[in-house]
């Protein structure tokens, strides 16, 4: 399933499953959804319309019609699916190990082994190596954002400054 993003002006650029030419779409009525927002879309697409047109289908009957099943993302920034251990240190300076799933530019999501007394907006520190080559130290301070029982999600309490670090996230996510 592909994930299109919607931008701040509520549209979403989809590209055909037959020829890979894109429209874009307004994705409004879906934005007051609350969670992921799938959507099975049928693409009219006018180009393989007119390549189906001069084929040598003698009835013509084939549809240029192409339905695929996309997931709406409302994210800012793109976040990467990752793998990558980790330590969480809360604010009473106790470490626990975590295991960091997606990341992008302004935070990152990880998973506990067990419960831990954390509640939303509590600051936090997390640490870890992207698995790059260099294994670049990443060393942030966070908020909890959401916590879905051993699943957390944080912002990083600095998304522009130009840190090494946060430069070293941003190469990281082109790959």
């Amino acid at each position: 399933m592909k994930s299109i993003y919607v931008n701040s002006e509520n549209k979403a650029t989809i590209a055909c499953p037959g020829c890979g030419r894109s429209k874009t779409i307004d994705a409004s009525k879906f934005m007051k959804i609350d969670g992921p927002v799938k959507i099975k879309y049928k693409f009219k697409c006018d180009h393989c319309a007119r390549k189906l047109k001069k084929s040598k289908d003698p009835d013509n009957t084939a549809k240029p019609d192409h339905t695929s099943i996309v997931v709406l993302e409302r994210r800012k920034f793109y976040r990467k699916k990752v793998d990558l251990p980790g330590i969480m240190i809360d604010q009473r300076g106790k470490k626990e190990m975590i295991v960091i799933s997606d990341l992008s530019r302004t935070g990152l999501k990880f998973s506990l082994k067990s419960p831990w007394p954390l509640n939303i907006d509590d600051k936090i520190t997390i640490q870890f190596n992207l698995d790059n080559s260099p294994k670049t130290l990443i060393k942030k301070e966070t908020f909890v954002k959401k916590i879905n029982r051993l699943t957390i999600s944080v912002e990083f309490s600095s998304i522009r400054s130009f840190s090494e670090t946060d430069k070293a996230i941003g190469f990281y996510l082109m790959d």
